[in-house]
């Protein structure tokens, strides 16, 4: 269930669980800081007013013999009225006790240690009170009576004082609370705007209302829409891809179909028949490997390895040497052994391969091949002695089915696939031609 939730809920979430046991704790640890702090300034103050019960009190030296009333008469005033005091002997039996002495205890496991404070905590009569007490050792003629010290105070208006106090700090923790929330939610929104964007406008162009990617996004996202854009390209440039493939597919396959229809059998030369279809069925054949090969060019990736250059290229030479074997071609080429580009082989024979066979075809007697790798980018330079191309024309010899010369054999798509696949890796292409000095084409790769 977690797992389906989307960003923005999860972040609500997590912000209100975080905020929610933040609050909690500092409401709480507040709460018991300040009932703490209450309680030891409570003390502190029954400490005070017992060390003046101490000072109050003293021994009669001419009626020890009937101790324990060898206290003087004297009885103190408790400076708080709330306060109730007594003294007791070791045994619990009550010396004294003060005259608003509502509530008095005798507490019990009482250490006699001579100066020792001992507070004790303690509910009578559905009220809570507090106790504290001291025992004191008199000396008096080398004998020592222990006294012990008691005084008490009702925590009712304490109790209520502290209760104020958590109540009062719940209500502001929950008020924080509430407009830290909202705060954070208003920056939520605010911060995955963006995001709602990008939403947006995907489902723009899944409906056809835009083509890309338009608006401008925090660089946190810029390189995910740059990547959906060339997704969006990719995609749409591998649908025509697709649709051209099996357009020139069914367009090439009209010919030698034709041929088979027309074709009629000869009993004088059935032979002759035979090989006429056989020759057709092969070149048709070569045609839907070659459509298929060019539907299955994809553009550069990241997972294409570096492809060593130069024995493609021998290779593709010695291939134009056999198919031209009756022109002589002279071909001048310069390349390094072992230069190597991120390129797929089959683009890369594809690309040269039609540029040396068009070149090829229309040469005198010399074609040149150069490439080079210099500054992070790769240059591909292809030229040859042929008649060359009209000025022009020369913009729209790349165009899918233009043909400059309808006399000499050909489609007209063998520079319209070099240009598809220089645009697939990003590339860029320029054609120049003089007259009678052929067509040179200039192609650059960045690295």
């Amino acid at each position: 269930m977690i797992k389906h939730l989307s960003i923005n809920s999860r972040i609500i979430i997590g912000a209100i669980t975080l905020v929610g046991c933040f609050m909690i704790i500092t409401a709480y640890s507040l709460g018991k800081t300040y009932q703490k702090n209450t309680y030891a300034t409570l003390e502190e103050r029954l400490t005070g007013q017992i060390y003046l019960l101490m000072a109050d009190r003293e021994l009669n030296p001419a009626k020890l013999q009937q101790f324990p009333q060898a206290l003087s008469v004297n009885i103190i005033q408790i400076m708080d009225e709330k306060l109730s005091a007594f003294i007791t002997q070791d045994n619990g039996d009550i010396l004294w006790q003060s005259q608003n002495n509502e509530v008095h205890l005798s507490p019990t496991n009482i250490k006699l240690e001579h100066g020792k404070k001992q507070f004790k905590y303690y509910k009578n009569n559905e009220k809570n009170y507090i106790s504290l007490s001291i025992v004191i050792f008199w000396d008096f003629k080398n004998k020592q009576f222990p006294l012990i010290y008691h005084i008490n105070d009702d925590l009712t208006h304490i109790n209520q004082q502290i209760y104020t106090y958590k109540y009062e700090l719940w209500i502001q923790i929950i008020l924080m609370s509430i407009i830290l929330l909202v705060s954070l939610f208003m920056i939520l929104r605010w911060g995955l705007k963006p995001l709602r964007e990008v939403e947006q406008e995907i489902k723009a162009v899944e409906q056809g209302e835009q083509n890309l990617l338009e608006n401008i996004y925090p660089q946190e996202l810029t390189p995910l829409t740059e990547n959906i854009n060339q997704l969006i390209q990719f995609e749409r440039q591998q649908q025509l891809r697709y649709q051209n493939a099996l357009g020139d597919l069914a367009h090439s396959l009209k010919t030698p179909l034709a041929i088979i229809k027309n074709q009629n059998l000869d009993s004088k030369n059935p032979n002759d028949y035979i090989d006429s279809i056989n020759n057709t069925i092969q070149k048709m054949n070569s045609i839907v490997e070659y459509q298929l090969q060019r539907a299955a060019t994809t553009h550069s990736s990241s997972h294409i390895q570096y492809l060593k250059l130069s024995p493609i290229c021998t290779s593709l030479i010695n291939s134009m040497k056999k198919i031209y074997h009756t022109k002589s071609i002279g071909f001048v080429v310069d390349i390094s052994e072992d230069l190597q580009f991120k390129i797929d082989e089959g683009d890369f024979m594809e690309l040269i391969g039609n540029l040396l066979d068009n070149a090829s075809k229309w040469c005198h007697s010399t074609v040149s091949l150069a490439i080079s790798n210099s500054q992070q980018q790769l240059s591909i330079q292809i030229s040859d002695d042929g008649p060359g191309i009209q000025s022009e024309i020369i913009n729209e010899i790349s165009q899918r089915g233009f043909r400059a010369d309808q006399i000499t054999p050909g489609h007209g798509i063998g520079l319209s696939i070099v240009k598809d696949i220089v645009n697939s890796y990003m590339g860029t292409i320029e054609f120049s031609s003089r007259k009678n000095t052929g067509l040179k084409v200039d192609i650059q790769f960045k690295q």
